[in-house]
């Protein structure tokens, strides 16, 4: 096992070998100790004692929700996963590439950069794939996060920020957002320090849907100091820019400190299971950087072709928004009815406040309907559950069963003393 002892010289010793490497000078592979590393016996490493720590002893154990459910049939309103199935283009694209599976894939994802570049008028040698933007967040922290270091975040938010800080046995300096959900843009500016090294902004928000508006982006972008890595989770953008949302990339470009922008294939293009996402790069360091961290092969060879070929059925993709815009509304007036107050949401899914505490409803609608949602695990939303947007047979179930889950749930509080 590896213990760093001096980042930077280990780096550029690393990238030195590599580069006689590459030019056929196999026999200069550097020792462990020429990097700068000191070998450590496995047997000898307390967990307890690792970077890990904070996240180990701080942090609640959380059984992870289900994913397959087999034959059973349930209405899947937890991951923020889409209803339909992908584009007909999709299934092809795969059907086509599974015949090569003997070979690895494409390790530069050359097919589907080209795609993502003509997709959104981006330099394809600044764009990195990887699997899931999961991986890409991981990532940052490997890049720029060091023990004592900090990262700020809104709160609550996305569970894997937390991890990608505590992985390093860095700080995570969360933010609690507004009132409507949003980011606190005054509170996050005066959270960063000399010791913020990463700064993750999510626009819509998760788990609140809140869009930021762009004069808001433009002055985080602007003020928040170059020794930061800014990080602008877009996991939401189609959702986004469907009701209206900016386009960030403008600010972002008068920004003179690192910057990278999350998307995935996940959400609006229905390839979660296909776990695909891609950063835009705010130059080519970011990009060099990344590379220099990455596996290789990260991204497998079904999940290139797939996604490359989502991107040439926009009218796939407008016929997912246009259901989510519909069967949200439904669901959010239907709640607000109840008097439930439900944040405005610019994603697949809504966030609302019940007159109860969500846990005991969200327990009764898996128990009593089979339906699937999540509580929101953090201070002051303790009575917030989050919905994912469904098909209309998914609305449906859920507006059958929620008023009478909810009215017992108000019926078995304890009376005010």
């Amino acid at each position: 096992m590896l213990r760093r002892t001096g980042f930077t010289t280990a780096l550029v010793r690393l990238l030195a070998w590599r580069s006689g490497r590459a030019h056929g000078f196999a026999d200069c592979r550097p020792s462990a100790r020429a990097l700068g590393f000191s070998l450590v016996s496995v047997k000898d490493v307390d967990v307890m004692a690792s970077p890990l720590k904070p996240f180990l002893t701080s942090r609640p154990k959380i059984p992870p929700l289900p994913v397959d459910f087999g034959d059973r049939s349930v209405h899947r309103l937890h991951f923020n996963e889409c209803p339909f199935p992908p584009s007909p283009a999709v299934t092809q694209a795969i059907a086509e590439a599974a015949g090569r599976l003997n070979h690895y894939p494409d390790a530069v994802w050359s097919d589907l950069t080209h795609a993502i570049a003509t997709e959104w008028d981006w330099p394809q040698d600044r764009i990195i794939c990887a699997n899931g933007s999961d991986e890409l967040l991981m990532m940052t922290g490997q890049l720029v996060l060091g023990p004592g270091d900090e990262a700020v975040a809104p709160g609550p938010c996305f569970a894997n920020y937390p991890k990608s800080a505590a992985a390093q046995g860095a700080t995570l300096i969360q933010v609690p957002v507004r009132h409507d959900g949003g980011i606190d843009i005054d509170a996050t500016l005066a959270a960063i320090t000399p010791r913020t090294k990463l700064v993750f902004v999510t626009t819509p928000m998760n788990p609140t849907g809140t869009l930021m508006q762009t004069a808001e982006f433009t002055r985080l972008a602007r003020e928040i100091p170059d020794h930061a890595l800014l990080v602008l989770d877009e996991a939401y953008y189609e959702f986004g820019r469907f009701e209206g949302g900016g386009d960030h990339l403008p600010a972002l470009r008068d920004r003179s400190g690192p910057w990278i922008v999350l998307r995935t294939f996940s959400k609006a293009y229905a390839l979660a299971g296909l776990r695909l996402g891609y950063a835009l790069c705010g130059s080519e360091e970011v990009r060099t950087a990344f590379d220099q961290v990455r596996i290789g092969f990260n991204v497998n060879r079904l999940s290139q072709a797939g996604a490359a070929a989502a991107l040439t059925d926009p009218g796939h993709t407008a016929m997912i928004l246009e259901n989510n815009k519909r069967e949200r509304e439904r669901m959010a007036g239907a709640l607000t009815a109840l008097w439930c107050r439900v944040l405005d949401s610019a994603t697949n899914f809504i966030a609302a406040e019940l007159p109860c505490a969500s846990p005991t409803v969200v327990s009764a609608l898996r128990a009593e309907a089979d339906i699937w949602t999540q509580a929101i695990a953090y201070p002051g939303f303790e009575n917030f559950i989050r919905i994912s947007v469904g098909g209309p047979e998914d609305t449906d179930a859920l507006l059958a069963a929620f008023p009478g889950i909810l009215q017992r749930a108000l019926d078995a509080r304890e009376p005010a003393e």
